[in-house]
Order: C-alpha cells, then sequence, then structure tokens
C-alpha cells in the first residue's frame, strides 16, 4: 500500500510537471504576440485527473482557451466599417478638392465657405467680366477686345478643367469600387477556406484552432474596411461562421455559410450585387459605400451646379450679345454644360463687338449689358438655370460642397474615437499584457519547480524503500 501510495503522488508530480509545462508555453506563445494585433490571450484550464470520479490524482490541462469576448468583436467590426465608409468619403471630397485647383475653405456654416487659387473659376469669371467693363469704356480698343475674347476663352477652359477633373475623380472611385469588390471577393472565399480548416482541425484533434479563429476574425475584420455585413454561427456547427447582407428590400441575404455556401459579389456601376440572384445589397459601411457616396452626392451635386452655371452663362452672354439671335453668338449655343462650354466659331479678337451689329461707332451697349450680368440676380421660378448672381449661384455650389467635406471630417474624426475607444476595450480583454504574464509565468514556474521537487523528494523514499527491502 505504501507503494501504491508513492506512486501515485511520483504520478500527480509528472502530471502537473506537464500541465505548468503547457501553461509555461501558453505564456510563452502570449508572450511572442505581443505586437500582433490579431492575436487574442490565451490561458490554460486546469482540470483534476480522477478516472473515477473519485479522489484526484492528477492535475491536467482540459483547454487551452482564447480571451475573447464576442460582443466586442462585433462591436470592433461595425465600428471599423463605419470608419471606413467616412475616411473613404472624406479622402474623395479632398480628392475632389484638389480636382477643382483651388482650395475650399472648409467650414461648419455653409455661407461661410470660400475658395483660394489664382486659377480658381471665381477669378476666371471675375476676370471675363472685369474685361467686359473696360471694353464697355473704350469699345474701339483692340487691346481690350483682345483681353476681353482672352478672359471669356480663360474661364471657357477653367469650367472644362473642373468639370473633366471632377468627371475623372468619380471614374477612379467607379474603379476603386470594382477593386474592393474583387477584394471582398477574396477574403470571402480565404474565410471560407478558414472555415473548413478549422472544421477539419477541431474535428481530428478534439482542440479548437486558436490560430485559425484568429486568421479568421482577422480576415473579417478586413472584410468590414470594404462593405459592412453580419456575422453569426452556423447552429449545427458553433465554430463555422455566416456571414449575410441586408438587400435593397431589407432582406438578410446570406453571402457565406460555412465552408459550403459562397456567393461572388459583382459592382454593375451602381450597385453592389449578389452574382447568383442579381440581389442588390443595401451598404452602410465600409470603403465602398463611402466611395459611391461621395461620387454619387456631393461630387455629382457640384458637377451639376457647374452645369448649370455654364447654361446661365452662355444664354445670357449671347442673349445680350446677340439679342436678334440671327447674328453672331459669342458662346457656341449647342455648347450649354461645364464639359463643353466654348466660344462661338470664328469668334477672335478682331471681330468681336462691343455693340450690336451696325452700331454707331462709340457705342458700347453690348459690353455694358455683358457686363451687368455680373451683378444681375436669376431665377429659376423665371425659366432662369439658377439663382441669384452668377457669383452667388457658384459660391452657394462651392459652400455646399465645403460643407459635404467639413461633415465628413467631422464625422470621421468622431468614428475614429469611438473605434478607438472599442479598440481599447477588446485590446484590455483580449491583448497581452507583459506585465500580467511575467506574473503568471513566476507562478507558473514555482508550480513546476514545486512539481520537480515533489518528484524528487518520491523518488528519494522509494530508493531507501528499494535499498531497505534489499537488505533485508
Amino acid at each position: 500500500m505504501a507503494e501504491n501510495g508513492l506512486y501515485d503522488v511520483l504520478r500527480m508530480g509528472l502530471s502537473s510537471l506537464r500541465a505548468q509545462s503547457r501553461a509555461i508555453e501558453t505564456v510563452g506563445r502570449n508572450m511572442a504576440n505581443v505586437n500582433n494585433p490579431t492575436y487574442a490571450r490565451q490561458r490554460v484550464i486546469f482540470g483534476d485527473v480522477s478516472p473515477t470520479g473519485g479522489a484526484s490524482v492528477g492535475v491536467d490541462v482540459i483547454e487551452v482557451q482564447q480571451v475573447r469576448d464576442v460582443l466586442l468583436d462585433r462591436q470592433l467590426v461595425r465600428e471599423k466599417s463605419g470608419a471606413a465608409a467616412l475616411e473613404a468619403e472624406t479622402a474623395a471630397y479632398e480628392r475632389g478638392e484638389a480636382a477643382m485647383g483651388e482650395t475650399i475653405s472648409s467650414v461648419s456654416d455653409p455661407s461661410l465657405a470660400a475658395t483660394t487659387g489664382s486659377n480658381s473659376l471665381t477669378n476666371a469669371m471675375a476676370g471675363f467680366f472685369g474685361a467686359a467693363r473696360q471694353l464697355s469704356v473704350d469699345p474701339t480698343n483692340s487691346t481690350q477686345k483682345q483681353m476681353f475674347v482672352q478672359t471669356a476663352k480663360t474661364m471657357t477652359e477653367r469650367f472644362q478643367f473642373s468639370n473633366d477633373r471632377l468627371a475623372e475623380v468619380q471614374a477612379d472611385l467607379t474603379d476603386q469600387v470594382s477593386n474592393d469588390t474583387d477584394k471582398a471577393n477574396l477574403l470571402l472565399t480565404t474565410i471560407k477556406e478558414l472555415n473548413l480548416m478549422i472544421a477539419s482541425q477541431e474535428s481530428e484533434t478534439g482542440t479548437k484552432a486558436l490560430t485559425l479563429r484568429d486568421q479568421r476574425q482577422a480576415r473579417v475584420e478586413d472584410l468590414a474596411q470594404v462593405m459592412n455585413f453580419k456575422t453569426t454561427p452556423l447552429p449545427e456547427t458553433p465554430n463555422q461562421l455566416q456571414i449575410t447582407a441586408t438587400s435593397a428590400s431589407g432582406v438578410d441575404t446570406v453571402i457565406l455559410s460555412g465552408g459550403t455556401t459562397l456567393e461572388t459579389l459583382t459592382f454593375d456601376g451602381d450597385a453592389l450585387r449578389v452574382a447568383s440572384s442579381e440581389t442588390a445589397l443595401t451598404l452602410t459601411g465600409g470603403s465602398i459605400k463611402g466611395h459611391l457616396t461621395a461620387r454619387d452626392g456631393a461630387l455629382q451635386t457640384l458637377r451639376n451646379s457647374l452645369n448649370l452655371l455654364a447654361k446661365q452663362m452662355v444664354t445670357s452672354v449671347n442673349a445680350a450679345y446677340n439679342p436678334s439671335g440671327t447674328g453672331q453668338n459669342f458662346f457656341d449655343p449647342a455648347g450649354t454644360n461645364a464639359s463643353s462650354i466654348q466660344l462661338a466659331s470664328g469668334l477672335t479678337g478682331l471681330n468681336v463687338r462691343a455693340s450690336v451689329a451696325g452700331g454707331a461707332a462709340g457705342d458700347s451697349s453690348v459690353a455694358q449689358a455683358i457686363s451687368k450680368l455680373d451683378i444681375r440676380s436669376f431665377s429659376s421660378t423665371s425659366g432662369d438655370a439658377i439663382n441669384g448672381t452668377m457669383g452667388e449661384s457658384y459660391s452657394a455650389a462651392i459652400s455646399l460642397f465645403s460643407y459635404s467635406l467639413s461633415q465628413s471630417r467631422m464625422n470621421h474624426e468622431n468614428q475614429t474615437g469611438v473605434l478607438n475607444i472599442v479598440r481599447g476595450q477588446r485590446e484590455s480583454t483580449s491583448g497581452v499584457s507583459l506585465d500580467e504574464e511575467a506574473a503568471e509565468l513566476m507562478k507558473f514556474q514555482r508550480a513546476y519547480q514545486a512539481s520537480a521537487r515533489v518528484i524528487s523528494v518520491v523518488d528519494q523514499m522509494l530508493d531507501i524503500v528499494v535499498n531497505s527491502l534489499g537488505r533485508g
């Protein structure tokens, strides 16, 4: 009985050595991944070894667990998705500002917005109307005529430049959405493969595939930066994830289910769709949402405003320059938007008129009429293309764009703050603390040393028993 008792103690000591060694290995893994943002801290769960349900005959590591809060993981995914959308939207507006070739003041009050830059459309229009006033003072001066035509040409080029550059930004955003769609498909494929690998490894080993689960969570968070979605574990296989997105009709659409169902996403230029059913998805987060919001929102609104202003400029100046409608026009009447506005064919500084055709020498009625358009107030209710003066119309368009830029920046800043708070909360739960791990390491080291000491003592006792029996 004594010998059996000593052997039981020896087995307990050996089991403790193995368990403490496993715990030290886990602490070492935690410390090695202290700077790995996708790693979740692990901890060992000890349990009694009691085959018959009676007294404990040792200790073993029942499981190595990840320290994760599922709710925090889900919230972080949502916040990352929202931050990515606002970041993409803000970046698009800033590219639009750069494309305009002028700095737009970013203010919370749209009425206070302004533009700066020597090549701004504001300066181009002011130069054109200023040249008209100079010509009205000296209608026969050839230099003033040349200047009048040149400033008009500069203004039309500025209209075209602004429109074309904004159109390029919109085209780039469309291309970026296509690229992001490809990225989303690649991430979904990777998540599906990880689902399969997790199921296979956990089925074979009976333990959780913690590294693969970390990798899957990282890919889910990467996907969240492209589009918004919901993740849920499958009821029959909790280690498998299902990903759903909301359709335009408000119905949850499965785009990935475990390792079996995988839908391909496509972008048709207007909406993100599920390829197999052509179901349009409603996006509320992710870079795709941000790109489309900017492309179809403030950028398009600014282009529309430029088109209306160009149309008003063409019709008003032509009406003043060619009041009868039968003579030479100043602007090409077919070019009534920002992309096509241009001088009438054949108009030069040599043949431009300061008065109506056949007017008396020194008459500058046409030049005066054109110069007064600068302060004329238009009204859409009267059939005009714009409201207010041309300068006010452009300022209103810029103010609205400025407000969108300002709001987007502010919202992005606020969302980033929320994201950092949630990230900090998860870090405090799942992140590795070197101080805590050092304390754990010391605890397991001492336990290991104590177990080794127990084995040494039992070994000495057994040696005494064996030697004593031998002498007997």
